[in-house]
């Protein structure tokens, strides 16, 4: 196996490896590691099946149930579908258009996000990546003191907009999650490494007055979000790829809903929760 920086201010492409015949605990310990280290991990030229495709997750944490079950695949639930039929409803367009941390909305986030490619547009598609730990190492000194210790209120739908984005609001999806509480300023659960959490569910903070509260939500969405913290990354056909929902905030991009060939999509999205069972065993 190579690992070798990716083009752009973080991440690692993981080359030389087949995982339908290797997920042995060095090859996994590996690619963990790369993950913590670079914030985000391709692992191109995949050929799996959704079994193998299941256990591969299964590494990285507990997978989670996705909130629309109509997105979920009946024979492997942890697999969420991402497509771009032109049947897709308008209110399931462009979701995730937007700046956000898989699952902020719940009491427990995620904690790792990977997507399968098994088709992918000529053009369009790409998934943009801001590093959280890069924009709170640029922060001052007086700003991480004021930053620290804040406890950030989320529900979904809840933050301000920044310029472009297509936050969505589901009143039943929202009412059935409700507010959760979690730290602004994030420490990673393996590494210690500390980064901000300014999901897009995040409205607020316990204390502070509304007002003030939102003004300072899209002040720092808006400091993450700075091209020089921002990536971009294209999943192709075979590839697989993972983000630190604890280091990064990430966004897709317009895509065309389309069936027609050359402008497709399917990714298989699988999210999982709680820390991978090898760091587990190290800890």
């Amino acid at each position: 196996m190579i690992i070798r920086p990716m083009d752009g201010p973080f991440g690692a492409v993981a080359e030389d490896v087949d995982l339908a015949a290797d997920q042995s605990e060095a090859t996994m310990r590996a690619l963990i590691a790369a993950l913590h280290e670079h914030q985000i991990l391709a692992i191109p030229g995949q050929s799996l099946s959704n079994d193998l495709y299941v256990a591969f997750g299964r590494h990285w944490g507990t997978p989670l149930n996705f909130f629309i079950d109509s997105h979920r695949r009946d024979d492997h639930p942890e697999m969420i579908r991402i497509a771009n039929a032109a049947a897709t409803p308008e209110r399931y367009r462009d979701g995730a258009m937007h700046w956000h941390s898989d699952s902020s909305y719940e009491e427990v986030p995620a904690s790792v996000t990977m997507l399968y490619g098994v088709e992918a547009p000529e053009q369009g598609g790409e998934t943009l990546i801001a590093s959280t730990v890069q924009a709170y190492d640029a922060l001052d000194e007086a700003m991480k003191a004021r930053l620290d210790g804040l406890t950030g209120l989320h529900c979904l739908g809840g933050s301000p907009p920044l310029p472009g984005e297509k936050i969505p609001f589901n009143p039943e999806s929202t009412a059935a999650n409700g507010i959760r509480k979690h730290p602004l300023v994030m420490r990673h659960p393996v590494t210690g490494r500390r980064a901000l959490f300014p999901s897009g569910t995040l409205f607020g903070f316990e204390g502070m007055d509304r007002d003030e509260g939102r003004e300072l939500v899209a002040q720092l969405r808006a400091h993450v979000t700075r091209p020089e913290f921002v990536t971009s990354y294209k999943v192709g056909v075979g590839d697989i790829f993972l983000w630190d929902n604890f280091q990064v905030l990430h966004s897709a991009t317009p895509i065309d809903y389309s069936d027609e060939p050359g402008k497709r999509r399917l990714l298989y999205r699988i999210s999982t929760k709680g820390i991978p069972a090898l760091c587990e065993a190290a800890a």
